[in-house]
């Protein structure tokens, strides 16, 4: 019973973490995760984000004809080291379509997978329902 209590006492994992690694099972164990929830976007607008650590994100978010959503993801991180003058920089870039409604969960180098929920509020001047 005492191990038991100390699994469980133990656990750094939330509930909300939990179900997303069992709704996206690529994402490794060790990853960190952060969930940006829902996103709203003007299609084809880029938006920032900034991530703990350095850690920049821009995704562009495109209506296409199909009512699929491209997504376009932009990632840079520059990490320096204490004490010192060394800087690692790091750029990625990934494209992808999503349906609309869907959850999408990349992993941005080895640092880190962001989950969101893209939603297209507003496309060439229109606002969508």
């Amino acid at each position: 019973m005492f191990t038991i209590l100390l699994g469980t006492g133990c656990s750094k994992m939330s509930a909300e973490e939990a179900k997303i690694r069992q709704a996206f099972p690529s994402i490794p164990a060790e990853m960190p995760i952060k969930n940006l929830g829902e996103i709203d976007f003007i299609s084809g607008s880029p938006k920032k984000i900034e991530l703990d650590g350095g850690q920049l994100l821009a995704i562009t978010a495109t209506a296409q004809i199909d009512k699929t959503i491209q997504i376009i993801l932009e990632y840079q991180s520059t990490k320096h080291s204490l004490g010192s003058v060394i800087k690692q920089s790091y750029t990625e870039s990934n494209q992808f379509l999503l349906k609309p409604g869907m959850r999408c969960a990349p992993k941005l180098g080895d640092d880190l997978a962001v989950v969101f929920l893209p939603k297209i509020i507003e496309s060439a001047g229109e606002t969508l329902p």
